[in-house]
């Protein structure tokens, strides 16, 4: 039972490290142009400026906001 828990210990160390050490994309504006990436961001700002899930404060608003912010935090990305 004792090397059992140990292989299990061992496993899971090895699949966080080994998933998690992968290649990063360390290029900024490898697919798009700064001014692609601007222009984006941009307009993603000024979508989100005007929508309506800062209107209200239920749970539907929240998922919207959420769901907006990280859209938002895409199309400001670089590296996207």
């Amino acid at each position: 039972m004792r090397w059992l828990n140990i292989l299990v210990i061992l496993l899971t160390l090895f699949l966080f490290y080994g998933c998690t050490s992968g290649p990063k994309n360390k290029v900024p504006y490898k697919y798009r142009t700064e001014a692609q990436v601007k222009m984006e961001c941009e307009a993603e700002i000024a979508k989100n400026a005007q929508s309506r899930a800062n209107a209200g404060s239920d749970a539907g608003n929240f998922v919207l906001g959420f769901v907006e912010a990280m859209m938002e935090d895409w199309a400001c990305d670089p590296l996207k």
